[in-house]
């Protein structure tokens, strides 16, 4: 296919679902050879406004257009089916069939997540060498910095957008500077209001009292209209928008023993797969992280450590004490018709209730069906379980997926002040960095 100079443009678009509003008036220009990362809050719109850029569907107002109309544009979704392959070896092939097909703007949603590094060292020297325009969702902060020269954020709260220029790190800097302007003026705003306001509180006070002898008396109209022409002047500034924010609390309701889990002499096999023999100790407080490219058995690994999977020779032993925790990488937990309250059925509502709530998973989130979250909903609900019991052995596959960044800084702190144990496996750069490992198992 031949590439087209062209450009895709999203003007004025307005894009509802019911009664919720996503999207509204929003502006967004692709030329030729953009790289732009599109950035917010999951539920933000991100998703839909690919969608819509895409032609997959259409706006409730404004309008998409391509010039030329015949601009190929072609869309990576977020869900992927893995037709019995690692979700790592699923995304490289969907993503290398889809860069294969030239389009001249392609539209990206996380495709970042299941890669190992070497697949993240593909992809970025792929879009590197792709002569038309890239638009990417993406939480991969290390991906972003690499791969974009614009980032665009969706605002949860105004449904608009905001562009800045440069990667990541130079949008958090830029974000950062915004919002201590906003708060300046906001405050300068509100000050100067309050100091007018008490003029005009004194001025109506020294008139009531009157001026003293010989002096003439100002009329209350006159006060009123002088004062109110200085506050008409004030700039009127909105307040910030203060965003609901996780806290997250991660501690475990009680120490184990020394050695936490063991295993000696173990082989595990999964159809023609075989891992091992392994011998590895993991003792309390350990921080481990698991490595290795995509299909070298880091999840198979952690099944075992857990023992969900049999092992075909040697032994596995759990040590005293241990309260085991696990955020599988497809969320399993979180995917059946059950409610979240039904999974958290072991713990009085009101405590589920509240407990979910500061996951951002409200009173109408709680009664849905696990099948029927968002990834990141499930994420955040599986998060939400482990804090519920306690655990002082935290395994973790791809935490990272499907979380918007502030939930995975968040989450980083968390485990920051975490004393337990842990055991991790993630591509997430930035992640692994803030994670610092005391250990690392190379597969």
């Amino acid at each position: 296919m031949s590439r087209l100079a062209g450009s895709l443009v999203a003007a004025g678009v307005t894009k509802s679902y019911g009664a919720e509003v996503v999207l509204e008036d929003v502006n967004l220009l692709v030329p030729p050879r953009a790289r732009i990362g599109l950035v917010g809050p999951n539920g933000a719109g991100k998703s839909t406004l690919l969608r819509l850029l895409a032609g997959l569907e259409e706006p409730d107002a404004g309008r998409i257009r391509r010039t030329p109309p015949e601009l190929a544009v072609g869309c990576l979704a977020q869900e992927r089916d893995s037709a019995g392959r690692s979700g790592g070896e699923e995304t490289r092939a969907v993503l290398a069939a889809v860069l294969r097909r030239g389009f001249d703007v392609l539209l990206l949603d996380e495709p970042t997540n299941d890669l190992d590094f070497a697949g993240l060292a593909w992809l970025e020297r792929s879009l590197a060498a792709h002569p038309g325009s890239v638009v990417v969702v993406s939480h991969d902060r290390a991906f972003l910095d690499r791969t974009v020269t614009r980032i665009v954020e969706l605002d949860e709260w105004t449904r608009g957008t905001t562009e800045y220029s440069g990667g990541w790190s130079d949008y958090e800097a830029g974000r950062e500077r915004r919002r201590e302007r906003h708060y300046r003026r906001w405050e300068a705003s509100v000050t100067e209001r309050r100091r007018v306001e008490e003029q005009q509180r004194r001025m109506a006070e020294w008139e009531r009292r009157g001026y003293g002898q010989g002096r003439k008396k100002k009329k209350s109209k006159d006060v009123k209209r002088t004062y109110g022409a200085k506050l008409a002047r004030i700039e009127t500034v909105e307040k910030p928008y203060e965003p609901w924010e996780l806290r997250l609390s991660l501690a475990p309701a009680t120490r184990s023993g020394e050695v936490v889990v063991r295993l000696e002499d173990a082989v595990v096999e999964r159809g023609s797969f075989r891992l091992g023999p392994l011998d590895l100790a993991v003792g309390w407080g350990d921080r481990v992280a698991v490595a290795g490219p995509n299909g070298s058995g880091k999840t198979t690994l952690l099944e075992a450590l857990l023992g969900r999977l049999p092992l075909a020779a040697g032994s596995r032993s759990l040590g005293p004490g241990v309260v085991l925790g696990e955020l599988e990488q497809d969320r399993a937990a979180l995917t059946g018709p059950q409610t979240l309250l039904e999974v958290f059925s072991d713990f009085e509502e009101g405590t589920a209730r509240t407990l979910l709530a500061k996951f951002g998973l409200g009173a109408d989130d709680v009664l849905r069906s696990a099948a029927s979250l968002s990834p990141g909903e499930r994420t955040r609900g599986g998060l939400a379980l482990l804090t519920a019991r306690g655990v002082n052995c935290l395994v973790l596959d791809e935490p990272t997926n499907h979380l918007d960044v502030e939930a995975i800084e968040e989450l980083e702190r968390g485990l920051d002040g975490y004393g337990g144990t842990v055991i991790l496996v993630t591509h997430d750069r930035r992640f692994l960095e803030a994670f610092a490992p005391g250990r690392t198992i190379e597969l």
